[in-house]
């Protein structure tokens, strides 16, 4: 049956139910609306309650900014682009006495004194706008003229655009008075060091001009005939000079030093030839107290390093020189050693040494010893002399070469300095060469020092060696074993060494005998060999002599020689040679006569091996230009005892003159002092190289009292080409004036202008 045919009781269920869920649906769907509303209420609700809090929290920042503005101790003030003022602080109202409402909204240019200059107001517009300006400036304030230290900074917004200009100002009145009176003390200070440089210039050149003439003469005095206590006099004289001297040299390096005029000057250095030269020059000093003074050095060192070496030997001379000074007896030992090198780079760091025998320093004295004006104990000064400066000196000297000192010392038994340097090398060591291989050497070690030395050599160059304590022991020695050469002083502590040589061989008839002398030893020599020079008693006494402080080579050098001749003097045809008997007694005979005739042995003993002065040079034709009389005496003597002719002129016009006269093309060199009435050196120099021909081109070598750091360079500047200061060792008046024979200067005028001023 159809559908619609059925009972409508079903469709009338079939419509409720629809109806039923149509309106179930419908409340549903209007519960699920009302709920999510109601949720988007609540939402709302929490961003008002959180949008409240923000508010309220940047109006307390606000509130809080302004109030630390406000209590800042700086001037502080913000501005738009137009300059406008936005925000004052209230320091800023208490320094202009400005209230806030006449401030904002206006343009702000604090007052100047009348003496100040406006600035300028810096942008900050532009793509490379600055971030920060700084400026320092002097403005009118309530309590009257203010330095402040203004700090402008902008203010950009998240978009990067410039908002606002920030600035702050702090009083800095108190620290430009700090500044302006530090700037007063360091004029003040500039000024006194100015004076004190100048007043050290002027004592300096005042205290040498006389002390030059009385180291001169002292030398002079000694080269003539004296009576024992009259050469004691003169010797008291010519120490204290030479203390004196010293004391001042001190003070005026460590000016320089003070002063940072001190220059580092790295240059080829033979180590072994500085340490060997400065125990001769010591040497005088340490004979005089009956002490040794020895250098060693290590055969590894490299041959030749780059360094300075008149720096080095300063410092070692300070070092050494204050080891002989505070040792009583023993002596000094200079020693050079190779701590490690660096194949890389051929870096070398080398340690010297110098080693003392003498009265040692105090546990609590060791810390303050390298600074200035210390000594370990003022009784030492007392005692010793001296100004303290040395070891100070020494420090800052080792420490611009890049090295260090240290020291180590025992109270009673002595002390040991210790410098590090970092040389580069430049010539490696060649392989130590074992020359003495089988020969057997028998040393007096009566003075200890001298005799360890001199074996530790001998060893290192193959020998076999051994050391006797005293005669005695010695002789025993070669009644027991058989040796080639015996090394005995000249004064043993227990007699003349010539009689301990005689008794030796006559236990041993085939040895070598070598002798060690003192340079003073030398004028005893005639008697030694005998008055007729007869080779067969010198035979008698020794084949061979060594001058302390013995250089290494010397040793080896010798002991080479008696081993290479050891058959011809020894053998059937004993003294059938021509080799050292007579050669020797030639250069001992020499020695002696030159002792007799050459005054520097005298002044200079150190230099004692070197030629005579007169056999350096020829004769020349000297202009001396001199105001002191007693200066000039003693130059005129030193030059003509060496066969120059000399003429004193005493101010630059009476060098002109004698320039003008006609013999003044003769002269082949002047001596110019540089302070002199009526015109000094430095003008008459400029005069003379002006000169119009080969007058100007005469050397010209300054020999003045002068000795600060840039007299040299000033000389040098006013076209002298030379120089020396005064006191003038006479060994180095004469290697200048070698230096300078047959030479021309290259300050004076080209021979071009030289035709032209004499065509004019």
């Amino acid at each position: 049956m159809p559908f619609f045919n059925s009972d409508p009781v079903p469709l009338a269920l079939l419509a409720l139910a629809t109806v039923l869920f149509l309106g179930v649906e419908a409340w549903r769907r209007a519960a699920a609306r009302a709920k999510h509303h109601e949720a988007q209420a609540g939402k709302a609700e929490a961003a008002l309650e959180t949008l409240r809090d923000t508010t309220w929290e940047l109006a307390d920042r606000e509130e809080h900014y302004r109030d630390l503005m406000s209590a800042q101790g700086e001037v502080i003030l913000r501005q738009d682009l137009m300059r406008r003022v936005t925000y004052v602080n209230d320091v800023f109202c208490e320094t202009f006495g400005r209230s806030r409402a006449e401030t904002i909204g206006q343009i702000f240019v604090p007052d100047l004194p009348d003496d100040e200059s406006p600035r300028l107001l810096g942008t900050f517009s532009g793509a490379t706008h600055p971030q920060r300006v700084r400026f320092d400036q002097r403005v009118v304030t309530v309590k009257g003229p203010r330095w402040f230290a203004w700090e402008e900074f902008a203010i950009h917004d998240e978009d990067g655009s410039l908002r606002e200009i920030h600035v702050v100002g702090t009083d800095i009145t108190d620290r430009k008075a700090v500044e302006e009176r530090l700037a007063e003390s360091l004029d003040e200070v500039q000024a006194a060091n100015r004076a004190k440089s100048q007043f050290l210039a002027a004592m300096s050149h005042e205290i040498r001009t006389p002390m030059n003439g009385v180291l001169g003469m002292a030398a002079l005095l000694l080269d003539t005939r004296l009576t024992p206590a009259q050469r004691t006099y003169a010797e008291a004289v010519k120490t204290s000079g030479e203390a004196l001297l010293s004391i001042i040299n001190d003070i005026l390096d460590f000016s320089k030093i003070e002063a940072g005029k001190v220059v580092i000057t790295e240059g080829p250095l033979d180590l072994r030839g500085t340490l060997e030269s400065v125990c001769e020059l010591l040497s005088p000093r340490a004979f005089e107290k009956n002490l040794e003074i020895i250098a060693e050095i290590d055969p590894q060192i490299p041959m030749r390093l780059l360094g300075d070496d008149a720096r080095i030997r300063q410092v070692l001379i300070n070092l050494a020189g204050n080891a002989v000074k505070f040792s009583i007896e023993g002596g000094v030992i200079l020693r050079a050693s190779l701590d490690s090198y660096s194949y890389t780079d051929d870096k070398a760091n080398i340690v010297l040494e110098v080693e003392d025998t003498g009265i040692g320093i105090a546990p609590d004295d060791l810390k303050p010893i390298f600074e200035e004006f210390a000594q370990a104990d003022q009784t030492h000064a007392r005692r010793f002399e001296g100004t303290g400066l040395g070891l100070a000196i020494s420090r800052h000297l080792v420490t611009a070469m890049g090295g260090t000192v240290e020291v180590e010392s025992t109270l009673g038994k002595g002390s040991i300095f210790r410098v590090r340097l970092p040389l580069e090398a430049i010539e490696t060591s060649s392989p130590r060469r074992e020359t003495l291989t089988g020969q057997r050497i028998l040393i007096l070690e009566d003075r200890p020092i001298l005799g360890a030395s001199l074996a530790r050599c001998a060893t290192l160059a193959g020998a076999h060696v051994q050391c006797a304590v005293d005669s005695e022991d010695l002789l025993t020695r070669l009644k027991d074993e058989s040796f080639d050469v015996v090394l005995v002083p000249i004064d043993t502590m227990e007699g003349p060494g010539s009689d301990l040589i005689a008794r030796a061989r006559s236990l041993a008839p085939g040895i070598d005998a070598l002798v060690l002398l003192r340079p003073q030893d030398r004028d005893r020599l005639p008697a030694l060999i005998g008055q007729e020079g007869n080779p067969a008693i010198f035979q008698r006494l020794f084949d061979g002599y060594l001058v302390r402080p013995v250089r290494a080579s010397s040793l080896l050098h010798r002991l080479e020689a008696l081993m290479s001749g050891t058959h011809k003097r020894h053998g059937t045809d004993a003294g059938a040679g021509p080799f050292d008997e007579e050669k020797m007694l030639h250069d001992l005979r020499s020695y002696a006569q030159r002792d007799a005739r050459a005054p520097e042995a005298a002044l200079r003993p150190s230099q004692a091996q070197a030629p005579a002065m007169a056999e350096w040079t020829t004769k020349l034709n000297v202009l001396v230009a001199e105001d002191n009389d007693i200066n000039a005496l003693l130059t005129r003597t030193l030059l003509e005892r060496d066969g120059h002719h000399v003429r004193i002129a005493r101010n630059g016009k009476d060098v002109l003159a004698a320039l003008a006269e006609p013999d003044g093309k003769t002269y082949d060199i002047v001596l110019m002092d540089l302070h002199m009435p009526d015109m000094d050196g430095f003008e008459a120099t400029r005069h003379i190289r002006g000169l119009p021909d080969e007058r100007s081109s005469l050397p010209i070598i300054a020999l003045t009292a002068n000795a600060m750091a840039d007299d040299r360079q000033k000389c040098l500047a006013a076209g002298m080409d030379d120089y020396l200061s005064k006191p003038v060792a006479p060994d180095a008046l004469a290697r200048m004036l070698a230096t300078w024979s047959g030479r021309r200067s290259d300050m004076g005028m080209s021979p071009e202008d030289a035709r032209s001023a004499n065509l004019a």
